[in-house]
């Protein structure tokens, strides 16, 4: 069996003569860019933990929806397109990720000297900063929602703050596949119950992820059909 571990936040202090960029809360997230954000499934399930990634999911949330669908975040590797190859915004992200490690390390100096570096490729760089700050505020976002989902146990410790924040999230088509799948994991809870019942006919919903909430109904109160 593997041993938990306490969850360690990185330092928050601002580096020395750069401006950041994501919330303080966010600043401290732990897991490296390098292992796409994602929380180590030892991660210690205690209130620390829990409470910490309540705040994350608060500070994440967008005020309003995304102007347009995001990329994906780090799970999906496989992002050709239709004519075989990869997504401009992948390249973007390469570049990004060769020069930030952590979240504490997004600042306004990071932020330009990889718009130049994509500028220089040739790559989209239209409000850069603003919108790849966003994004890996939503792929930071996401990885936390899995956490609280598929590896939290103790379900009754995420009411009902989760199925409130994913509910959110799905509304916004923010993190909005990762919300509903932390939700379907945590269906035993009736405010999970509650927001997949709300979201049936939600519009900021990819078709796929309409599907699976359709799907869950269909199980859950239609029942197999003859």
């Amino acid at each position: 069996m593997t041993e938990e571990k306490a969850l360690e936040l990185r330092p928050t202090d601002p580096v020395p003569g750069e401006t950041p960029l994501l919330p303080e809360v966010v600043r401290a997230y732990p897991f490296s860019w390098g292992d796409g954000f994602a929380w180590p499934p030892e991660t210690e399930e205690s209130d620390r933990s829990l409470g910490y990634a309540r705040a994350v999911l608060e500070a994440c949330l967008p005020q309003e929806p995304p102007a347009g669908p995001e990329p994906p975040g780090e799970r999906g590797n496989a992002f050709e397109d239709e004519y075989g190859g990869w997504p401009e915004w992948s390249a973007v992200r390469r570049v990004l990720r060769g020069r930030i490690s952590y979240a504490s390390e997004v600042t306004r100096a990071s932020m330009e000297r990889a718009e130049a570096e994509c500028a220089a490729l040739g790559l989209d760089t239209t409000a850069f900063t603003e919108r790849w700050v966003l994004r890996i505020k939503g792929w930071i976002a996401e990885e936390t929602l899995y956490w609280c989902g598929l590896m939290v146990d103790d379900e009754q410790a995420l009411a009902p703050w989760l199925p409130e924040l994913a509910e959110r999230y799905a509304r916004r088509g923010f993190a909005a596949r990762e919300a509903v799948v932390a939700l379907l994991c945590t269906k035993a809870l009736p405010e999970s119950q509650d927001a997949l019942l709300r979201l049936r006919d939600c519009p900021t919903l990819d078709e796929e992820t309409r599907e699976r909430v359709a799907y869950w109904y269909e199980k859950e109160y239609e029942g197999p059909r003859g």
